[in-house]
């Protein structure tokens, strides 16, 4: 008897697990940044006395970045959800380009956090890297084994 963890149906309900939350990670970021309408005085008020303020345009460079690869991942994750890439059949390339694009979002996060002295938040994005980096093995893993010829 096959054991109710083994079906192909529950065992997709991890890859539905994995694009909700991070529907909802950069869902609500991408739109919190764009509904502010310009860089927000949080973000000068953190970042006005670092290297970034000297660019062009003063920090609307690194803000605008960081919220266009935001709306860009969660497209991504969008897609891989109306492809049904949590279906055992599908390749779900739309969810590890999505999975690969988090893991440049979070080093930029990252390295942001500890530019100011934020270690307690860069930590965290560490962690959110590490999780991200594991649901990419698990998609890649799945991918190639589909995949494989024997």
């Amino acid at each position: 008897m096959k054991s109710i963890l083994k079906d192909s149906r529950v065992e997709d309900l991890k890859y539905v697990a994995i694009q909700g939350l991070f529907l909802v990670t950069f869902g609500l970021a991408s739109r919190s940044k764009w509904k502010e309408g310009g860089v927000p005085g949080h973000f000068i008020d953190q970042f006005g006395d670092t290297w970034l303020a000297s660019l062009p345009g003063d920090l609307v460079i690194p803000f605008y970045t960081i919220a266009i690869l935001e709306t860009f991942a969660f497209a991504m994750f969008i897609l891989s959800v109306f492809r049904m890439e949590w279906q055992k059949v599908s390749d779900k390339m739309y969810l590890r380009l999505g999975l690969i694009l988090s893991l440049f979002i979070f080093v930029i996060l990252s390295y942001g956090l500890r530019l100011v002295g934020e270690f307690g938040g860069a930590a965290n994005t560490f962690f959110y890297f590490g999780v991200t980096l594991i649901a990419l093995y698990m998609a890649e893993k799945h991918q190639n084994r589909d995949s494989s010829p024997f």
